[in-house]
Order: C-alpha cells, then sequence, then structure tokens
C-alpha cells in the first residue's frame, strides 16, 4: 500500500511539473536570450586600437547582419555618458524582426571632436568597418552614429564621402557642436563637397541646448538644396536637453534609417 501511494504521489509531482512548464512552441523570441560581446584589435594608421562588438542571437545563425558604428569620445563640455552603447543596442532591440551588429571602440577615448581632426577620426571607423567586413559580417550596409562633438564627424562624413570611397550608407546625428554646425553651413552653402553620392539616409536633430538658430539654418540648407541622394528626418526635441536626447533620439532614429 505505502509503494502504490508513494508512485500515486510521484506521479501527480511530474503531472504539475509538466503543466507549469512554459510552452515555449508559442512564446515569443526574447532578444535578450542570448548575446555576446566580443572584443577586437585593428589598425588604424599604423596604430593598433580595440574595439568591440554586440553580437545578437541571431548571429549564430546569420552573418550576414548590417551593422551600426557608435562613435563617442570623452565629451569635453558636457557630462560624459557612459551608455551610449548600450541605448544603441536597446535602439535596435526596439525595432521588430530586425537585427544588428553595434561596434564601437572598447574604452571612450580621451578626444574633443573638432573640424580640422575630421579626416583622422574618421579614418578610425572606416579602418573599423574593414576589419569587421573581414571578420564578422558580409553585409555591406552600414550605419554612422554619434551626438556632440562626436556627431559632427558623422555629418562630415555624410557629405564627404562620395560613390568611390563611400562607407556608410545611414547616418544618425544628435546635437552637433558650434564648431561642426559652423564648418557644415559653410560647406553647404559653398557647395563645397561630392555631389556624385550614393542614396543616403539621415536623421538629424537637436535638443534645447543647442543653438537653434545654427541648427535650422543647417536644417533648411539640407532640405532646400533637395539633394536627390539624401533622405532626411529632422526633428527639434524641445522638452530634452543634451544629456538626455540621445536615449530617444537614437531609437528614434535607427527606426527612421531602417525602417522607413
Amino acid at each position: 500500500m505505502k509503494t502504490k501511494s508513494t508512485i500515486t504521489f510521484m506521479l501527480l509531482l511530474l503531472a504539475l511539473a509538466a503543466f507549469s512548464l512554459p510552452d515555449r512552441r508559442n512564446s515569443a523570441p526574447d532578444k535578450s536570450d542570448t548575446f555576446r560581446i566580443d572584443s577586437f584589435t585593428f589598425l588604424s594608421n599604423g596604430v593598433a586600437m580595440r574595439g568591440k562588438i554586440f553580437l545578437p542571437s541571431a548571429y549564430k545563425t546569420n552573418r550576414s547582419l548590417p551593422a551600426i558604428y557608435l562613435i563617442d569620445f570623452t565629451e569635453q563640455h558636457f557630462k560624459v555618458a557612459t551608455d551610449e552603447f548600450e541605448k544603441v543596442i536597446d535602439g535596435v532591440r526596439q525595432i521588430q524582426d530586425f537585427e544588428a551588429l553595434v561596434v564601437t571602440l572598447e574604452n571612450i577615448p580621451d578626444i574633443d571632436a573638432e573640424p580640422d581632426s575630421f579626416q583622422e577620426h574618421y579614418n578610425i571607423f572606416r579602418n573599423m568597418t574593414s576589419y569587421v567586413a573581414a571578420h564578422y559580417t558580409d553585409n555591406s550596409l552600414r550605419t554612422f552614429i554619434g551626438k556632440g562633438s562626436e556627431c559632427g564627424v558623422v555629418l562630415m562624413a555624410l557629405f564627404l564621402e562620395n560613390s568611390e570611397n563611400s562607407v556608410f550608407d545611414n547616418f544618425i546625428a544628435t546635437d552637433p557642436s558650434g564648431l561642426y554646425k559652423t564648418a557644415l553651413i559653410e560647406m553647404l552653402e559653398n557647395q563645397d563637397f561630392p555631389q556624385n553620392k550614393l542614396n543616403n539616409k539621415l536623421h538629424f536633430s537637436f535638443s534645447t541646448s543647442n543653438d537653434r538658430v545654427k541648427c535650422i539654418r543647417l536644417i533648411t540648407l539640407m532640405k532646400e538644396a533637395k539633394y536627390p541622394w539624401l533622405d532626411l528626418e529632422s526633428v527639434e526635441y524641445t522638452d530634452s536637453n543634451y544629456e538626455n536626447t540621445y536615449p530617444v533620439s537614437y531609437p528614434e532614429g535607427l527606426r527612421y534609417v531602417f525602417r522607413n
């Protein structure tokens, strides 16, 4: 009798366990289930540099994902944001049925990006894209994203690349610095940049911390020119400042360039 009761009790436990297990056949996949972040070393102008790359779960079976490149230096004039990499990843995860690699420098370098140093800073990310293309993905769709002074590098890259040396396709720029705004406005007014370009998308935004007059001037120049190679969305964030705009502008920019 005791043996029979024990068997009955064990069968009851097994039945309860079966009902309590989640039905994974019908559950939606969680993008945060499995991912990894790799570190790598690449050369830029003969100097070894360290990068890091977010590899989503889809990377296990798909080695042809698009890559998003975040330019993130130590901002000299505002509080340093240490979570930009994570905010870009969050923005990718907010897009349904979409996966991408997110790439940046492993450590945030102590650099204040200025127009005179554009080529040096641009070369770092151009060389980074070559390494990623050789080791991580054969997808040629690349997005360049940044804020503040680094955003100026993003915008300058958009206008100075041409169809023969194009590296990036999409550009997401938030709150450019004063020096870069001035340089960009002058360049656009004089049409002093290559005109033979491939199709590009730009999401440009600015916050209450920025010079509204110059930002509007920059937007107006781009819109009035009606560049046939440029799809542009511009946003003024009137209820946020430099330090809390990028968590909103990054996801919105990613949705624009990948879903519109």
